[in-house]
């Protein structure tokens, strides 16, 4: 059988997204003549890039994905140690290598990397998720290019590798274990609000009243157990914020909370983001009469805040269109999956909406308040040549499993 046509609407959707960051920036920026100096001209070049790579992509043999696998992975990273060691330093991370004009950001293609190796290994015929083996493979494929990351002193993007969780659910994992950093995070956050050992206490009565009036007096060393690992993990949370989170991480809690502790410093950025979304009202502003962006209220108008700019000059209604299409190309992304008849390409595109779901979820609460400032862009809005590049690579990859999904419709 021969290989079929791509899945243009994938295609348009992220176009379109690349569209509206342009628009958005070229607004920003206040309209000015082309010129290489301005983000908005970088960007239509990174689009262009970004296009051709998911179309020469799209033309491979899907084979060549899933052998090379490995070899992709590990290159990424020893890309990624040699930018730790050598890289350029940008607000305080060192994340970015530079090859003459050319700067880029190797973590942003490593988390391709990463999605196709735990795709990979998922798809083993003698996988088994009862196998401790299978369990540390797989949780050192994704340890590894977190402690890369963390190494190059990019908290934020160490963060996004949590979307791994999205292919692993995909590919068979417990939904507890999901669940349960989530709720470990919850309890560290109420260390910060709250004293730790009126926490404790708390607890340990919920837990002590569900083993007398639940459980029926049943499962005593249970309760005991997760009693025990409370009070352990309290004193574990007040330990790192108090002695090892950096100072500037504990700020960026400190003004997550209350950002008018620091109105002309930490909070600065939170506060005048909700200046700008609150004036744009229903309708905004208008295109290109937004003044917080314009007027460099917001320092990371071009990245980390540049839906700020969306908000404030289109409003709710149109920012609300944007995070539907949005929505729909990474819905899309799973359809085009699921259509390949490939499990390998279905868990790799879980993989890469899971990646996009999370920036797209950690930006808009940072961007609301409702989440530290971790440096986290808006995939495909935000300013960002490497994200843009990575993104169309993924893209590409997918298609190239698509179009010969019916070399598979029987296995």
């Amino acid at each position: 059988m021969k290989r079929v046509a791509p899945d243009w609407l994938l295609y348009g959707l992220m176009t379109l997204l690349m569209g509206i960051g342009i628009a958005n920036l070229y607004s920003i920026e206040s309209f000015p003549p082309w010129n290489w100096k301005y983000a908005y001209a970088r960007q239509l070049v990174w689009a262009g890039i970004a296009v051709g790579i998911a179309t020469f992509t799209t033309l491979t043999e899907a084979y060549i994905w899933r052998y090379f696998t490995y070899a992709i992975y590990a290159g990424g990273a020893a890309v990624m140690l040699l930018t730790a060691l050598i890289g350029r330093e940008i607000h305080g991370a060192r994340a970015w290598l530079e090859i003459g004009p050319i700067r880029f950001q190797p973590s942003e293609f490593m988390k391709i990397a990463t999605a196709l190796a735990v795709a990979a290994y998922l798809n083993r015929y003698e996988f088994r998720w009862e196998r401790w083996i299978d369990r540390m493979a797989l949780a050192g494929l994704i340890s590894l290019p977190v402690g890369l990351t963390l190494l190059q002193q990019d908290t934020g993007t160490a963060l996004t590798y949590a979307a791994l969780l999205v292919p692993l659910y995909r590919g068979g994992l417990a939904v507890w274990i999901i669940l349960l950093p989530l709720l470990l995070g919850g309890i560290a956050f109420l260390v910060l609000l709250y004293d730790w050992i009126l926490i404790g206490i708390v607890g340990t009565v919920v837990i002590l009243t569900s083993y007398f009036f639940i459980f029926r007096r049943q499962h005593l060393w249970i309760h005991l157990g997760t009693t025990a690992f409370l009070w352990i993990w309290l004193g574990t949370s007040k330990f790192l914020h108090d002695k090892i989170l950096a100072p500037h991480q504990r700020q960026r809690i400190q003004v997550l909370l209350d950002p008018y502790k620091d109105p002309l410093g930490a909070g600065w950025n939170t506060i005048q983001a909700r200046v700008a979304i609150v004036a744009g009202g229903l309708m905004g502003r208008g295109y290109g009469k937004g003044l917080q962006s314009k007027l460099d209220f917001i320092p990371q108008r071009h990245t980390d805040f540049a839906f700020c700019g969306i908000a404030e000059e289109w409003g709710w209604v149109g920012s609300t269109s944007v995070l539907m299409v949005y929505l729909f190309f990474l819905l899309r992304l799973t359809y085009v999956a699921e259509k390949s008849n490939a499990y390998f390409a279905v868990l790799f595109g879980y993989g890469l909406a899971g990646f996009l779901w999370i920036h797209l979820l950690i930006n808009l609460a940072m961007i609301l308040g409702l989440f530290p400032i971790v440096g986290i862009p808006l995939a495909l809005i935000s300013y960002g040549g490497s994200s843009w590049v990575a993104i169309g690579w993924g893209v590409g990859i997918l298609q190239s499993f698509y179009r010969e999904r019916r070399m598979r419709l029987f296995g």
